[in-house]
């Protein structure tokens, strides 16, 4: 064998693991960083169904570079009265699940006037479509079925009105089964929410930015947030 075919088979050995380490990492959000025209195609904001999110909408905007230190990030921004009682919601578009499957959620996040918590939601096809529909229920949309929330893994939060950019972020593995109405299924979607919210009537703000979930091999564990410098 001469030396530029053990050089070619390098490189090609070098690209195969290239490539299957990028899918290994490839975030299944669609819009995880907020790109585009419309850089909430992929999120959802408006809860109509949600008696406590209603007026949501009007809370979640895109934050300008300088405020989020060059960033391309969402801001919640909550008037007086919100974050003390419900606070303020955004939450990815579900994603088809893999049922016993590893992912990782990671979100960049800067606290400032409030706290934050970090869900990663499965959902099922709800047998009861007819149900009202709520925080646990959702109705048909894009194709989905009514869906039933049927697993919830959240995140450790990140630390309250810090001022500074941190990642929160967990691993945690999808049930194979759920049981909804005594019978066996299997999680079928999956999304990730951040809750802007804090013990006080006051007005106030948070940012987020770079929304991952990732599907992984290993166990499930738990991480700390990790700040950035």
């Amino acid at each position: 064998m001469n030396s530029h075919m053990i050089r070619f088979g390098g490189i090609l050995y070098a690209l195969l693991f290239s490539s299957l380490l990028n899918g290994a990492d490839k975030n299944l959000l669609s819009n995880g960083n907020f790109e585009g025209k419309d850089p909430f195609q992929g999120w959802m904001t408006d809860f109509p169904d949600e008696a406590f999110y209603k007026g949501n909408a009007p809370y979640v905007k895109m934050a300008t570079p300088a405020e989020a230190g060059g960033r391309r990030a969402v801001v919640i921004d909550l008037p007086a009265g919100i974050a003390g009682n419900q606070g303020g919601k955004i939450e990815s578009v579900p994603v088809p699940v893999e049922p016993g499957a590893t992912y990782r959620v990671e979100v960049d996040c800067m606290t400032w006037d409030f706290s934050a918590k970090i869900h990663a939601e499965a959902w099922s096809s709800d047998p009861n479509p007819g149900q009202k529909r709520t925080i646990f229920r959702r109705a048909p949309a894009d194709g989905r079925p009514a869906l039933m929330m049927c697993y919830r893994a959240q995140v450790p939060s990140p630390p309250g009105q810090s001022k500074q950019w941190s990642t929160a972020t967990r691993e945690f593995k999808v049930p194979k089964t759920v049981v909804i109405t005594g019978k066996d299924q299997k999680p079928e979607f999956i999304s990730v929410k951040v809750v802007n919210y804090g013990a006080t009537m006051a007005a106030g703000k948070s940012y987020f930015s770079n929304f991952r979930l990732i599907r992984v091999d290993g166990k499930e564990t738990d991480q700390k947030p990790v700040v950035k410098p």
